[in-house]
């Protein structure tokens, strides 16, 4: 957005999350990638402000050591990591038909 104090603005907001809430999974052409669920936080689910900062390696250290606890492998990190707000969809509308069986 070209303003380097973009993320200074943002409301004030503390990191809210599950530690296991993450998922490993491989992505075509990109490799093993660890996606984090930032869904039930208010920030920007951006590192460029530095609480988002910390917290992603917060949680990808998280990651690393349920990885090396679940493959008995050594793993320093991803080259990606995925921020995400996986939410549960509720509907605010409910559509029914009355279409005749």
């Amino acid at each position: 957005m070209g303003r380097p104090d973009f993320y200074d603005i943002w409301p004030e907001f503390e990191p809210t999350y599950d530690e296991n809430e993450f998922t490993i999974t491989t992505v075509q052409r990109i490799g093993e990638v660890l996606l984090l669920n930032c869904g039930s936080c208010d920030g920007p689910s951006d590192t460029r402000h530095p609480k988002c900062e910390n917290c992603v390696h917060r949680r990808v250290q998280y990651g690393v050591e349920a990885y090396q606890k679940s493959t008995g492998r050594s793993k320093s990190g991803w080259s990606t990591v995925f921020l995400t707000r996986v939410i549960q969809y509720k509907p605010a509308i409910t559509v029914t038909t009355n279409e005749k069986q």
